[in-house]
């Protein structure tokens, strides 16, 4: 009988050990793909490129912001979102979510921090 108990306990912490391991791995610290910014977004219902304010602010803040992105398995309301059929940014209160396309599917990353980023539409904003 102790046998058997001392077999499922190292059973019980080989599943627990792996099981943290995966956790730690699938939801570490990454880094994103700033290489796939594409040329230009649907931002507001325009389309933004190249020497518009909002594009390079967008597109500077991802390029100084690329580390410290967790994996997320989340769906986040969209609120200021940054469009383009292979990248998306959806600028949220307190954070940033990026999602791209990837051979894999299309990651969704997500990042806690105070960006300073624009989150009105219109040109003045």
């Amino acid at each position: 009988m102790k046998k058997a108990l001392k077999i499922i306990g190292y059973f019980v912490l080989c599943i627990i050990v792996l099981a943290t391991a995966a956790y730690l791995y699938v939801f570490r610290q990454q880094e994103i793909e700033i290489r796939l910014i594409p040329n230009e977004f649907t931002y507001c219902g325009e389309q933004i490129w190249g020497k518009d304010k909002e594009y390079q602010e967008i597109a500077s803040w991802l390029k100084n912001n690329k580390n410290g992105w967790v994996l997320s398995f989340v769906s986040y309301v969209p609120q200021q979102v940054y469009r383009h059929p292979a990248f998306v940014v959806n600028v949220l209160d307190g954070g940033v979510v990026v999602s791209y396309k990837t051979d894999y599917g299309y990651p969704q990353y997500v990042k806690t921090i105070d960006h300073g980023l624009n989150m009105n539409c219109g040109k003045n904003s």
